[in-house]
């Protein structure tokens, strides 16, 4: 279900044209580095194990990326004697080149399908849906549901925060197609969500789009979790 209220001036940013430019101009060691960063912290051991480099040249390019502000740097939690490590993530909201890529075929979908007519709506919806399960199967599960799918729409460049409950999307791809056509492209976010709860494990059944819902975001309203006696 989607609600759609397109207040003026309410709804999330454009995601952010210029971190894609960033990422899109990084050698191609360090964007090798840059594309194993995640959203929970990760050491230059871990980084150099996973890519096969030594943790010299590991370091440089993560430092490299935190000075351009394509990733953050915070220390790890102690696990022993001495000073924690650092550990580094990607910088929550930015968007690969892949998610501009989306924004652009995604738009030419969006005008040939309101152009078309018919079921619009459920066509997108299932559309998405297909979508969603196969980001999560590329991308890879990490235990919780919720996590998971909301670490895929911050591949694509939503820039979400969760609030347990429900995610705040504050930057949307295709903002200018979405305010012309809500009933396709919101749709297939929707989809997107329930296709990667589901391919995830969770429970999709609730799952509502509240679009422009905000002054600077939409809402996603999640599933309840049952407690188990």
């Amino acid at each position: 279900m989607i609600n759609v209220e397109k207040n003026e001036g309410w709804g999330p940013r454009p995601s952010r044209s210029s971190a894609a430019d960033a990422v899109a101009a990084l050698s191609a060691q360090r964007r090798r580095v840059f594309d194993v960063l995640d959203v929970e912290p990760r050491s230059v051991a871990a980084v150099a194990d996973a890519l096969d480099l030594h943790v010299n040249t590991v370091r440089e390019h993560l430092d490299g990326l935190v000075d351009s502000g394509l990733a953050e740097r915070s220390r790890l939690a102690p696990t022993g004697r001495g000073r924690p490590g650092w550990g580094y993530t990607a910088r929550p909201g930015v968007s690969s080149p892949s998610a501009g890529e989306y924004a652009s075929l995604a738009a030419v979908l969006a005008e040939h399908a309101a152009a078309k007519g018919g079921d619009v709506a459920g066509d997108m919806a299932r559309l998405g849906t297909g979508w969603g399960r196969s980001l999560v199967d590329s991308h890879g599960r990490d235990g919780d549901p919720d996590r998971t799918m909301v670490r895929v729409l911050e591949t694509l460049g939503f820039d979400p925060e969760d609030r347990g409950g429900s995610v705040r999307l504050r930057q949307c791809p295709m903002l200018d197609v979405a305010r012309r056509h809500p009933e396709v492209v919101c749709q297939v976010h929707l989809g997107l969500v329930r296709g990667a709860l589901e391919a995830a494990g969770g429970d999709a059944s609730g799952v509502r789009l509240e679009a422009f819902g905000e002054p600077d975001a939409c809402v996603l309203h999640l599933t309840p979790r049952t407690s188990t006696p």
